[in-house]
């Protein structure tokens, strides 16, 4: 352990880096030496040789997964829930000039028929 993080010891003699914002763990206490946890890749480099590890995104990641899937899930709702609902014509927003005429023509001939 140090200031900047820890050194984590991984299986056959590889090590990697974990800030010590990556080594809270799920219940908000710093991850100490000696403890066996899970930890996750989150930066791999192999040329510099290096591998970033962090522990708190074992738990963050699903969290927000579960997260988004729930709101994914809502939206859907939401949106079946519109095309349920019925929809409300306009007669009078689709008459057309074609129309107005015909039915000024239809008046002058039931004017006509009257008198």
């Amino acid at each position: 352990m140090h200031e900047k993080g820890g050194v984590v010891a991984l299986e056959e003699n590889v090590e990697g880096f974990a800030t010590p914002k990556h080594l809270v763990k799920e219940d908000g206490s710093q991850a100490t030496k000696g403890e066996t946890l899970p930890f996750k890749v989150i930066e791999f480099n192999k040329d510099s040789k290096r591998i970033i590890l962090s522990h708190s995104r074992t738990f963050e990641d699903p969290a927000r997964e579960e997260k988004k899937a729930a709101a994914a899930a809502a939206k859907k709702a939401s949106r079946a829930k519109k095309e349920d609902s019925p929809k409300i014509e306009n007669i009078a927003a689709s008459t057309t000039l074609g129309d107005i005429d015909a039915l000024a023509e239809l008046k002058a001939k039931l004017e006509k028929g009257e008198k």
